[in-house]
């Protein structure tokens, strides 16, 4: 009986490793959305770094299928309206890429922006939140980004959107590979010890800045 157990336990632990998104895959995936997000809602500095960290925080809540949509899905969106003007909103809302970035197939998740834009393309250098916040906020019963004062240019609109049948225009090949050296060489990428737990995982990832 006790090695059936332990054998359970085994075999949960797989599954769970399996599907669950570490930390450092989190980390890229929330930048990579929210430089194209930055992009196309035309963010300002501080808003870019809101973004980020809201991003962060679903994307590190991801275990399975059934997360996609719960209850982090729905705090990101509401978050997300703390920070983003009310026409940034409604930009983000009827962008499907933006408002569920995430999909489910094959028993593993799916980024649906990598089908809008190249991989490993950027528009600007990461955030300045990025190599300190190690997600957090999403665990407070508020939302630490309501009252915030975001500076904001009255004159500065979100892009146009492209005509039907086109896409965003894509960023310079040259700029991009510039963004992504200087990052490389300013930002460390923390990668999760061989061992480490999941709990311990998420204790590391839930600490405040």
């Amino acid at each position: 009986m006790k090695r059936l157990m332990i054998t359970l336990v085994a075999m949960m632990a797989i599954a769970v490793s399996a599907q669950a998104m570490s930390f450092s895959k989190a980390r890229s995936h929330a930048l990579y959305l929210t430089d194209k997000m930055g992009y196309e809602l035309d963010l300002t500095d501080d808003q870019y770094n809101a973004v980020y960290e809201i991003n962060l925080d679903y994307m590190i809540s991801l275990n399975f299928e059934s997360d996609l949509y719960g209850f982090y899905w729905t705090r990101r969106n509401n978050e997300l309206k703390f920070v983003l003007s009310s026409y940034q909103y409604q930009r983000f809302l009827i962008t499907e890429y933006f408002y569920r970035p995430i999909g489910w197939q094959s028993k593993s998740f799916t980024f649906v922006i990598y089908r809008h834009y190249p991989k490993n393309r950027f528009y600007r250098n990461a955030p300045r939140v990025y190599d300190t916040y190690k997600g957090g906020n999403r665990q407070y019963h508020y939302s630490p980004y309501q009252g915030r004062t975001y500076s904001n240019d009255p004159n500065r609109n979100a892009r146009q959107l492209p005509q039907a049948g086109s896409r965003w225009p894509q960023p310079d090949k040259k700029k991009s590979q510039a963004i992504r050296g200087a990052r490389q060489q300013t930002i460390s990428v923390p990668t999760q010890p061989q061992g480490t737990s999941r709990k311990a995982g998420d204790a590391h990832r839930s600490g405040r800045r």
